[in-house]
């Protein structure tokens, strides 16, 4: 099912280039300093740069997740998975409605090998981006406060039939 919506994402990317070209070449010319700052072009429709604090959801997708009761310090790079920290499983996917907005993201929680799974669904907000030391400003822990008991009684998310 992922393959069928990338390769439809990448048609759909491959036809929209030509025009996504040309309606930049009609924008009046920017500064290099100017087209860096912004993330729209002229007319707000398009997003044309990434910010620092963007990610990629397929990036996202199949990263591991851990929990803790301890408080979260997002600020500070870490080294290494902190001892406090439960794996609790992987991110399986994300719950987008129709304004864009993320509504939750699926956890795989349990299980060995993706049997006995549980799939839970958390509010974007509960979870923690901790950078991880290093250059790469896109490598993140993802932590998300809780327990691994408690994230194992959560209700299970159930997609609609065909999702």
């Amino acid at each position: 099912m992922k393959r069928y919506f990338a390769t439809a994402a990448l048609a759909v990317l491959t036809a929209a280039g030509p025009a996504i070209a040309q309606e930049q070449q009609v924008q009046p010319a920017q500064s290099a300093e100017k087209s860096m700052s912004t993330t729209t072009d002229a007319a707000g429709n398009y997003y044309t740069a990434s910010e620092q604090s963007d990610f990629l959801a397929s990036n996202l997708i199949g990263s591991r997740v851990y929990a803790t009761t301890k408080e979260i310090d997002d600020a500070q790079p870490m080294n290494k998975v902190s001892t406090d920290w439960d794996d609790i499983g992987e991110v399986n996917n994300i719950i987008i409605g129709k304004d864009g907005a993320v509504k939750a993201v699926v956890l795989g929680i349990g299980g060995f090998l993706s049997m006995g799974e549980k799939n839970v669904a958390v509010k974007m907000n509960a979870l923690r981006f901790v950078k991880k030391s290093g250059d790469d400003a896109s490598d993140f822990y993802i932590v998300v406060k809780g327990d691994k008991a408690s994230l194992e009684k959560a209700p299970t998310w159930k997609s609609r039939a065909g999702d």
